[in-house]
C-alpha cells in the first residue's frame, strides 16, 4: 500500500539469485517478516491484527541472465499468484527476482494500514522499529479515536463515489498534503487507472480526490481483481 505508491527502489542487494534449474518462487523473507512482527506486536496482536496479503503480493523478475553486463536490460512485475506467467518466465532468465510481501494491519477487522515490504529490509532492526512504532501509533489513535476509524473512512469514500475499493491506509506518504497523515483510499473500478481519495484522518474532511496511473507494480498487485472480472 499506498493512492497506494508503489516505491520501489533498485537495489542489487535486494535481487535474489536463483539456480539455474530453478523456476519455483520462495517466499524466503515471509517467516522472517512474521517473526519480527510477532516479537514487537505480541503473539496475540499479530494472530488477530496482522494478516500477510498474498492475493496483491508480487515479484519481478529480471529479464536478463548476466545483469553486470546487459544495461539494457528489462524487469516485469508479476503477482504471486500468477503462475503460469512466472513459470515461463523463470525458465527463460532463471538468475534474478525480486519479492514484495504485502501486510495488511486491522483494527476491529478492518485494514487501517498497508505495506509493501522486500527482502532488502527484513534484517535493518533501526528502520523496523521506526515502520512499527509509526504503525502502532496509527493503532492506538484510532482506539482512543483521535483518528477516524477504517470503518467511518470507508462510509465517507463510498459516499464519494468510490464503490470497488482495493486499498484503504492511513499513511503520511502524499504528494497532494505534504507532511501530515492522511487516509488514503483508492478505487479500482478502472483497471488503467485508480481514483484515490485522501481524508483528514482526525475529521474526515475531504482533502484531495484525484485519478493516477496503478503503474507495472500496482497492475501486478490488483492482477487478481482484474482477472476474476474477464
Amino acid at each position: 500500500m499506498k493512492i497506494k505508491y508503489y516505491i520501489i527502489p533498485f537495489f542489487f542487494l535486494s535481487i535474489n539469485i536463483l539456480s539455474q534449474d530453478s523456476i519455483s518462487i520462495k517466499e524466503q523473507c515471509r517467516t522472517k517478516y512474521d517473526s519480527i512482527f510477532k516479537n514487537y506486536f505480541g503473539e496475540k496482536f499479530f494472530r488477530k491484527n496482522i494478516k500477510y496479503d498474498k492475493s496483491q503480493s508480487f515479484i519481478d523478475i529480471y529479464l536478463t541472465n548476466n545483469i553486470e553486463n546487459d544495461p539494457e536490460f528489462k524487469r516485469i512485475f508479476l503477482n504471486v499468484n500468477n503462475l503460469s506467467e512466472i513459470q515461463k518466465n523463470i525458465k527463460q532468465y532463471p538468475k534474478y527476482y525480486s519479492d514484495y510481501y504485502i501486510y495488511v494491519f486491522l483494527y476491529k477487522g478492518i485494514i487501517f494500514h498497508e505495506r509493501t515490504y522486500t527482502c532488502e529490509t527484513v534484517n535493518k532492526k533501526e528502520y523496523f522499529d521506526y515502520e512499527n512504532k509509526l504503525i502502532l501509533n496509527y493503532y492506538n489513535k484510532i482506539k482512543n479515536k483521535e483518528y477516524i476509524s477504517p470503518k467511518k473512512a470507508l462510509k465517507i469514500a463510498k459516499i464519494n463515489g468510490l464503490k470497488n475499493i482495493c486499498y484503504q491506509s492511513l499513511t503520511s506518504v502524499s504528494f497532494h498534503n505534504k507532511n501530515q497523515d492522511v487516509w488514503q483510499i483508492q478505487d479500482c473500478s478502472n483497471e488503467i487507472t485508480g481514483k484515490i481519495i485522501e481524508l483528514d484522518p482526525k475529521t474526515g474532511k475531504v482533502l484531495t480526490l484525484f485519478k493516477r496511473d496503478y503503474g507495472q507494480s500496482g497492475q501486478a498487485a490488483y492482477w487478481n481483481l482484474f482477472k476474476n472480472r474477464k
